[in-house]
């Protein structure tokens, strides 16, 4: 995997981004797959209508959930 790709688990499936604009938000990105679990509401990430989990990990290894705006 090269600088401008990264990886994730959607839906417990690996899914490796490359080329995506630095400007593109994960829900469009999400919504141009017909993935539309995600809402936006307010679109200032305010009102947390795009509100997703993100699995992160400490730095003893252990998970650890995040919530963050799509």
């Amino acid at each position: 995997m090269n600088t401008s790709s990264f990886s994730l688990t959607l839906n417990g499936e690996p899914v490796v981004i490359e080329g995506l604009s630095p400007n593109a938000t994960l829900l469009d990105w999400l919504r141009a797959r017909h993935l539309t679990g995600a809402k936006e509401g307010c679109a200032e990430g305010d009102c947390g209508a795009c509100t997703i989990v993100v699995v992160d990990r400490t730095p003893e290894g252990r998970r650890c959930f995040r919530s963050v705006n799509s």
